[in-house]
C-alpha cells in the first residue's frame, strides 16, 4: 500500500550548505495548503527517503502565516507587512 499523499502547496530542497562548525545540512521549506510555510534543517547527507520521512513525522509548533489575506487559525502569529 502506497503512503498517502503529504499536503502541501510547495517544497523546496537546498543545496548541502557547510556550517562555520563543519557541519553540513540542507534547508527544507514547503508551503501549506492554508498558507502557512515550514523551514526544516537536515543533515546534507539525507537520502530522499530520509527527507521524505522527516517532512511526514514533523508536527509543527507554533506558525507564522504572511498576511496574504487568509483568516490566521488558533496557534498562528500573522505577520504583517
Amino acid at each position: 500500500m502506497s503512503p498517502e499523499p503529504i499536503p502541501l502547496r510547495s517544497c523546496q530542497v537546498s543545496e548541502p550548505l557547510m556550517q562555520l562548525w563543519g557541519e553540513c545540512c540542507r534547508i527544507i521549506e514547503w508551503t501549506h495548503p492554508e498558507g502557512g510555510s515550514t523551514r526544516l534543517a537536515v543533515p546534507g547527507s539525507a537520502t530522499p527517503a530520509q527527507i521524505e520521512q522527516q517532512l511526514r513525522g514533523h508536527r509543527a509548533g507554533l506558525r507564522y502565516v504572511a498576511n496574504d489575506g487568509l483568516a490566521p487559525s488558533r496557534g498562528h502569529v500573522l505577520l504583517g507587512y
